[in-house]
């Protein structure tokens, strides 16, 4: 039975009078990869903050395991964030980073800083600070890991990576949810980068999660269809399918359907199509059509 892990209780965080989260609420579960996607500006940043501690929450709770996390010292020695603009010690390289580190946080482990920056083309014996933005995000997600952590946030900690380090930072984290139930959220502006990533997406704008799901229940809820009639019918023959958007061309109609496949088929069947073919749909047209049926301008969320 799956067990939420963190759970956000109408969470509110103003700058001022400028509200940055409106009453968030969610719940993620243990083990799980959650994916928060928003524009810059949206509230990704605030909220991970929030959820780490370093801002405290105007109204509302952050609990983890049932505990509240504000002026929690020991749940905070769970968590590791790593930052949008990760923060090291100019003279420091990484080895002394992590011995720094080791002697901070008690769950901290030498053997796995070893182990997970063996996998990575790091010199750690090189200051830091000679690094480029990307090696230091490598660096940050290493020393991340190597702490231990329950809950894992990662702030667009996959930019100015390339591809295969990418996937190489995708395994690991994997590996850890699978070895040790490790939670992780990773924010990103860009839902194609996490579709085959993680196990629920949340969609933050306008100071709110406007849409929360797991990627296998829509991915297993709404289909797109080619079709092919002669002579070409008129879509509103189709009865008892539940369709979110269609064209039609020629004699091939293209259509979006809620629902399970095996029930829409037959339906369809009835008709006597001469070609029935479900079509591969991505992740971003699924949350489009989410969004245009909840009334939201999909090019003002994604980008």
């Amino acid at each position: 039975m799956s067990q939420n892990y963190l759970k956000i209780e109408n969470l509110t965080k103003k700058f001022d009078d400028y509200t940055v989260l409106d009453s968030i609420s969610s719940s993620i579960e243990k083990g799980s990869i959650y994916g928060l996607i928003g524009t810059n500006g949206a509230g990704k940043s605030t909220l991970l903050n929030c959820i780490s501690g370093i801002y405290f929450n105007d109204n509302g709770f952050i609990f983890t395991n049932g505990e509240k996390i504000e002026d929690n010292v020991n749940i905070k020695d769970d968590i590791s964030y790593i930052s949008d603009e990760p923060y090291f010690f100019n003279s420091f390289s990484m080895k002394d980073m992590a011995k720094y580190l080791n002697k901070v946080y008690p769950s901290f482990s030498m053997d796995k800083f070893y182990e997970i920056s063996n996998l990575f083309p790091l010199d750690i014996t090189k200051k830091i600070n000679t690094f480029s933005k990307g090696m230091k995000r490598q660096a940050a997600i290493v020393f991340a890991l190597s702490k231990n952590p329950k809950l894992l946030l990662c702030d667009e900690s996959f930019d100015g990576l390339d591809p295969v380090i990418r996937q190489l930072v995708k395994r690991i984290i994997i590996k850890e949810v699978t070895e040790r139930s490790m939670t992780v959220i990773v924010s990103s502006h860009n839902l194609a980068e996490l579709e085959n990533f993680c196990d629920v997406i949340g969609i933050i704008h306008q100071n709110k999660i406007i849409i929360e799901k797991k990627i296998d229940d829509i991915k297993e809820n709404i289909h797109k269809i080619q079709l092919a009639f002669k002579p070409m019918i008129d879509v509103s023959e189709i009865k008892d399918v539940d369709i979110v958007k269609y064209t039609t061309r020629s004699s091939v109609m293209e259509i979006v359907a809620r629902g399970k496949l095996d029930d829409i088929i037959p339906k369809i069947e009835k008709l006597n199509p001469i070609l029935i073919d479900p079509i591969d749909i991505s992740l971003e047209d699924i949350f489009i059509y989410e969004m245009e049926v909840t009334g939201y301008d999909a090019s003002k969320v994604l980008i």
